[in-house]
């Protein structure tokens, strides 16, 4: 029988934190909704956001290389015994400061979304390849001659190949130097630690198919080209629920340490969260709560406003934090 082959998106490791207090017939679950809020269903962590193969290498003979999901693996099993750690409020390693910022990158590049997304940018590539190609089929030698002087090029270049398996297996090609990338970013950056009281009522953070977030609540005052979030951005917030009780945010600003937050603060957390997620969310209750889902109001120092015939004149639009909103490029370090 083939081993391995229904992978997680998003680890059961990871989900199990989010599963109910009260098991349901002795099995333990989350609580998992649409992005609209509707289809709540109970879900096993195990059953729960996978995918065949996502990250298996297929040889040309037909032979699976684990390699990828086997190295997940191993950094899911290491983020337990850090979050344990983190939910002591102990100080973590320089080891375990690695490890945690390796995982949260790992879960920003290894979700379909990211496939996909780079699945797209290349696949535009290669088509443009495609029709080149075709054109140097036909075209006289004068013609490839000025092609070749308008374009003459310089540095290390990908080959047609090359392009071909960037468009084709993204997430084989592109995860391990993706989290590489934004390893040696993470680590610079400070990280604060947000904690809800599990005393005030509250089903506390919940997280989703798509869980780790790049979001810069500065862009809307900058023009829409320039509101892709990057990780060196200055006002850049990158966040990640870490259990109902906990939230990790990397940031430039100096903020660190554990800082308890407020009910409204945790909602506005969960509204980011739902937003951002592909499809589904995830939370250890059934229950909601509006504010997850307001699509808020153009605030009045937006681009837009104060700049209204930089743009069309249709009427402007309420800004949703949804995922185009939030993660345009969905690029990467």
């Amino acid at each position: 029988m083939t081993s391995h082959t229904k992978q997680h998106t998003v680890p059961k490791c990871y989900l199990k934190a989010w599963c109910d207090p009260k098991p349901f017939k002795g099995r333990q679950h989350v609580w998992i909704f649409n992005k609209d809020g509707s289809g709540l269903r109970r879900r096993s962590p195990k059953s729960t956001f996978t995918e065949t193969d996502i990250y298996t290498i297929h040889g040309p003979n037909g032979e699976r290389d684990l390699v990828l999901e086997h190295g997940l693996s191993g950094l899911e099993s290491t983020f337990v015994g850090i979050r344990e750690k983190l939910g002591r409020r102990e100080e973590l390693t320089p080891e375990d400061h690695v490890n945690l910022c390796a995982f949260v990158a790992a879960q920003h590049a290894r979700t379909p979304v990211q496939r996909d997304h780079h699945a797209g940018q290349w696949g535009k590539v290669l088509a443009k390849l495609d029709r080149l190609r075709a054109w140097a089929e036909t075209a006289a030698p004068e013609q490839k001659q000025v092609a070749a002087s308008i374009f003459p090029g310089s540095g290390p270049v990908l080959n047609y190949d090359q392009v071909k398996r960037l468009a084709e297996k993204p997430m084989q090609t592109m995860l391990r130097p993706q989290i590489q990338g934004q390893v040696r970013i993470l680590v610079d950056m400070d990280y604060l630690v947000a904690e809800c009281d599990p005393g005030a009522g509250s089903s506390g953070f919940i997280t989703s198919d798509n869980p780790c977030v790049w979001f810069d609540p500065e862009a809307y005052k900058r023009p829409p080209m320039y509101r892709a979030p990057g990780m060196t951005t200055p006002t850049i917030e990158i966040s990640m629920p870490l259990s109902p009780l906990q939230r990790i945010i990397f940031n430039w600003q100096g903020v660190r340490g554990y800082i308890p937050v407020p009910e409204r603060m945790v909602d506005d957390a969960n509204r980011l969260t739902r937003a951002a997620c592909t499809e589904h969310f995830v939370s250890n209750s059934s229950a909601t709560k509006p504010i997850w889902f307001d699509p808020g109001v153009e605030p009045d120092d937006s681009w837009e406003r104060l700049h209204p015939r930089s743009h069309s004149e249709r009427p402007l639009p309420i800004i949703d934090l949804d995922a185009e909103t939030m993660e345009t490029d969905r690029g990467g370090a």
